[in-house]
């Protein structure tokens, strides 16, 4: 019978038309005979009925938060700006791995308000089996700072870049080991959550040892497609496996002050070919029931402080632009608290999205970020396309998530 489990605005409509595989026929009466069979073989029967998930989660705002929101209303909306995409003033790369003060993290959130307000950067650092860093690097014994080696040693931590047979004058080489996990796809067939939260409990001692704020992991899309290259990076192709495996990472992780998590990609991350020209077709139900469950799931259980969008369209409109998705389903019905980000160059050239609908459409963090960036959302604020509300809205949420994670 049906059951209101609860009531939800439409998301993601269709953009063309979609063909849906039905039973093959002569099937339907093959309900009838199975009963039949059951009830002679005594089978027991086993009722389910679905329940309402309750009201909605509502947003505390405690100090953190207050003291966002003060920020974000007090300063210009000039210096707001920079909030919303990576630390690009400081040298940080768009590629590989982009951070500047750990070497061998992902990047860092912008430092623009850390002379006035003492807001600093936050370092992320990429996954999902642990930490990725750079195992070894020189420092300059002087400033005290890492040595730049150039484009190649952001790639595979430097496993291209060709070592000087003797160090840098006046440098030293230091080290930062951290442990490799087993990938997700691993850590789901042991079907243990305890196991889970144990192995989060552990990347957060190293995140804290390492200085890194948000681990960009879990990965959780549904693994549709046994070539999409991503796959080891998610859990299943069960979005209730996936949910409650990603729900214990979490857990694990952010049960220490300062270390956070980013829940990605969200959403129908199905491929590698074309990643960011590639459309994801499907239904509501389809897209509800299946690819944002395991999300909802993380979301309502766990509170992540980060989600991050995915590449790929969702019925014609790229995730990081797609407010359905990012302000509708994740922040109104499931009440994430969070901030969202992109992934990382999603709106360079080619990349599909536009930087300025990325903060309209509440997908608030830019990564790694470039010019480009800086100038599309400057142009729409003062041609009127994006509101000074919408900004002032997305920077809270960002100071809220930054303020909670300095490290």
């Amino acid at each position: 019978e049906e059951q209101i489990l609860e009531r939800v605005e439409h998301i993601c409509p269709l953009q063309e038309e979609l063909q849906e595989l039905l039973p093959p026929e002569g099937l339907a009466g093959k309900e009838e005979e199975w009963q039949r069979e059951a009830k002679e073989k005594q089978l027991p029967v086993l009722t389910f009925l679905p329940e309402s998930s309750g009201k909605k989660p509502e947003v505390q705002e405690d100090e953190i938060f207050s003291e966002a929101r003060r920020i974000s209303e007090e300063a210009e909306v000039e210096e707001l700006i920079p909030l919303f995409y990576g630390e690009i003033s400081k040298g940080q790369g768009a590629l590989g791995a982009s951070g500047v003060r750990v070497p061998g993290s992902a990047a860092e959130t912008s430092g623009a308000l850390r002379d006035k307000y003492g807001v600093s950067p936050v370092v992320m650092a990429d996954g999902p089996a642990g930490l990725r860093l750079k195992r070894s690097y020189e420092v300059d014994l002087e400033t005290g700072e890492s040595v730049e080696e150039g484009l190649l040693a952001s790639f595979e931590g430097g496993f291209f870049l060709t070592k000087e047979e003797e160090p840098r004058a006046n440098t030293e080489t230091w080290y930062q080991f951290c442990t490799a996990f087993p990938v997700g796809t691993l850590l789901a067939q042991s079907f243990d959550p305890e196991l889970l939260r144990e192995v989060g409990q552990a990347v957060a001692e190293e995140m804290k040892e390492f200085h890194v704020g948000w681990w960009l992991a879990p990965g959780m899309n549904i693994q549709r497609n046994p070539l999409c290259g991503r796959n080891f990076e998610y859990y299943s192709e069960d979005p209730l496996l996936s949910g409650i495996m990603a729900l214990s990472i979490l857990q694990g992780v952010q049960k220490n002050p300062g270390c956070g998590v980013t829940v990605k990609h969200l959403a129908c991350n199905n491929q590698e070919d074309n990643r960011m020209g590639s459309d994801s077709i499907l239904s509501e139900r389809a897209l509800r029931e299946i690819y944002l469950r395991g999300f909802e799931t993380a979301v309502r259980k766990g509170q992540p402080l980060c989600i991050m969008t995915s590449y790929n369209l969702v019925n014609g409109i790229h995730s990081a632009n797609n407010r359905d998705l990012c302000t509708q389903a994740v922040r109104k019905e499931w009440g994430f608290r969070g901030l969202i980000m992109t992934d990382w160059t999603t709106t360079f050239p080619n990349g599909g999205s536009t930087a300025w609908k990325c903060i309209d459409a509440g997908n608030d963090l830019i990564m790694p970020g470039c010019r480009g960036d800086e100038e599309s959302i400057r142009n729409a604020w003062e041609n009127g396309d994006l509101t000074e509300q919408k900004i002032r809205e997305c920077a809270a949420r960002i100071l809220n998530v930054v303020l909670r994670t300095e490290v």
